[in-house]
């Protein structure tokens, strides 16, 4: 563990003494890796892309240019274009892979806030109820939230506060800029402006949870339609589509009939081996994608 920290650290350094500057003048990924969550600072993240697309080129160069050397006859224009390419493409899908990367979290993260937020912001109104600061509010966040989303950025809060010294309106701002989730970043900027105005927290957190959990009953609702309407097509296409096929498929057995040079008894096996789980298959991805998120 020792060597790879040391080896990952050797990396990034050399990354970065090759790359720092023209890392910090890229500003297209910032909000998006900010929103991420990523530990690690957006220059260096940037210049380690930067230093493993170089390092992908090289060495697609190097091995592209020994396979058409020894396995292809080409002339030195069409070796040097073909060599050129592979570096090309295997340069660009590593930058790829890096710029993808934050954008996956960030989107894991906001589903991750906003299936569970309307609890932590109930948790938040009950406190504020009883008149404890915005402050020692989040440190309660942090105690007993289990989504690792809230309780980062619960976490961010108070380190603003009580590591760089900054006040409460200015960490929730910079809460705000790193918060992946709208819904969440709205709730902060409703917090700022109450702290600002009329102080009463507890009526603006119960405001939200109410709206918050009416947002979650259609939402639910939308679902349990949704579901509804896949049962029926998995009976109609999986149970019964299946059925009907092997029956006209028998009938058409009986009759001699072959079709496109499949044999009905390979056409049984063909549906019943491989049509039958490949549907079922399809059908589970596309109700997982339709189900809330575990919460």
């Amino acid at each position: 563990m020792k060597e790879q920290k040391e080896k990952k650290s050797y990396v990034t350094a050399v990354s970065y003494r090759l790359f720092g500057r023209i890392a910090s003048s890229f500003v297209l990924l910032r909000q998006t890796y900010d929103q991420s969550g990523i530990s690690r600072l957006y220059e260096s993240y940037v210049a380690l892309m930067l230093f493993s697309s170089l390092v992908a080129f090289v060495s697609a160069f190097v091995v592209g240019a020994f396979l058409h050397y020894f396995l292809f006859s080409l002339t030195v224009l069409q070796f040097l274009m073909a060599v050129l390419m592979l570096s090309i493409v295997a340069a660009l899908v590593v930058s790829v892979l890096f710029v993808v990367y934050p954008v996956y979290r960030r989107n894991q993260k906001k589903e991750e806030i906003d299936s569970s937020l309307v609890y932590t912001v109930g948790y938040m109104g009950v406190l504020a109820a009883g008149g404890i600061s915005v402050e020692r509010i989040f440190e309660r966040v942090i105690q007993v939230e289990r989504h690792r989303a809230i309780k980062d950025l619960a976490m961010r809060v108070i380190t603003d506060v009580r590591v760089f010294g900054l006040d409460i309106a200015s960490s929730l701002g910079d809460v705000i800029r790193h918060s992946p989730s709208g819904i969440f970043a709205k709730l902060l900027i409703g917090i700022t402006n109450t702290l600002k105005t009329s102080g009463d927290l507890k009526a603006l957190l119960t405001f939200e949870t109410e709206r918050l959990l009416h947002a979650k009953r259609e939402q639910l609702k939308k679902t349990l339609n949704t579901l509804m309407g896949l049962g029926e097509v998995y009976i109609a296409g999986v149970v019964m589509g299946p059925i009907t096929f092997i029956v006209i498929i028998t009938i058409l057995s009986i009759m001699g009939n072959v079709t496109f040079g499949i044999s009905p008894v390979m056409q049984l096996n063909l549906i019943v081996f491989f049509g039958i789980p490949m549907i079922s298959l399809i059908f589970v991805v596309v109700l997982n994608s339709f189900l809330p998120a575990e919460e």
